[in-house]
């Protein structure tokens, strides 16, 4: 994938999401797939969220990992893990965000989504968030992010590819999807008009962007198979961002951190 187009780069602005792009062939990322599903299998640096903020969580719908909370597998593996540090940095990705919003950039967070076969419908809902809790910011300051969803494995209507509503600029009410103290907000019906949905099926090595306002959903995984995507959430160096756990730092990723704002994590050996 070479730098964007004009006419993508407007799309994007006028859509709020953009793909599908080609990061690497569907062979290329077959063979990076058991050098991922390895890092699957052992925690990383986050920590499992306290009972209190476990209910109403995006991060439970997704395939457990040996009967415990997944966040440890699957959140920031990044910090930890040189297979995903190498996607995360991987040439066409950066060459697209460069494109999107200029040289200086960070990853904050990434977050792999593994949707079990079976596995449940992800409702309307923004990556804007509005708070993590009553009371509590949300965690960037300004608040600006984009997320590449890369596909690991085939993603298809039937598994639960991602749907966005085009246009969406604003960001919609929303409210807790459960008790649980930082549980995610999602977009009541009444403010998401479903009739303008578009799908957005991803063969492996492909991704799609989107900005943190875009309304997305995905289906229930009808296809057997696990579905399995990389998420991986950027902003701009003049962005503070709140440490998302102990230990957690940004990674510098293209050009330079001239505001000095937050920790920096040197690559993975």
């Amino acid at each position: 994938m070479s730098d964007l187009t004009q006419q993508q780069r407007d799309s994007y602005r006028e859509q709020g999401f953009l793909g599908p792009l080609t990061l690497m062939s569907v062979a290329e990322m077959e063979a990076l797939r058991p050098e991922l599903a390895a890092v699957l299998d052992t925690p990383g640096r986050a920590p499992a969220p306290a009972a209190e903020q476990v209910e109403g969580r995006l991060a439970n719908l997704v395939a457990g990992r040996g009967g415990a909370s997944p966040v440890p597998y699957i959140e920031s593996r990044h910090l930890d893990s040189p297979a995903v540090h190498r996607l995360i940095t991987h040439p066409a990705l950066l060459a697209a965000a460069r494109a999107l919003y200029g040289e200086d950039l960070l990853v904050w967070r990434s977050t792999f989504i593994a949707k079990a076969s079976g596995g449940p419908e992800f409702q309307w809902h923004q990556d804007w968030g509005g708070v993590y809790a009553p009371g509590e910011e949300y965690g960037l300051e300004p608040p600006l992010h984009f997320t590449f969803w890369i596909a690991v494995s085939d993603v298809t209507e039937d598994s639960g590819c991602l749907r966005f509503v085009p246009g969406t600029r604003a960001v919609l009410p929303a409210r807790p999807s459960g008790p649980g103290r930082r549980a995610t907000l999602l977009v009541p019906p009444e403010h998401v008009d479903e009739s303008r949905a578009v799908s957005l099926p991803l063969r492996p090595g492909q991704c799609a962007v989107f900005t943190d306002r875009a309304l997305h959903a995905s289906g229930v995984n009808t296809s057997g198979a696990e579905r399995l995507a990389l998420a991986v959430r950027m902003t701009v160096p003049a962005v503070k961002v709140r440490p998302h756990f102990p230990g957690h730092a940004c990674t510098l990723v293209s050009g330079q951190d001239r505001a000095g704002l937050n920790r920096l994590a040197e690559p993975p050996r």
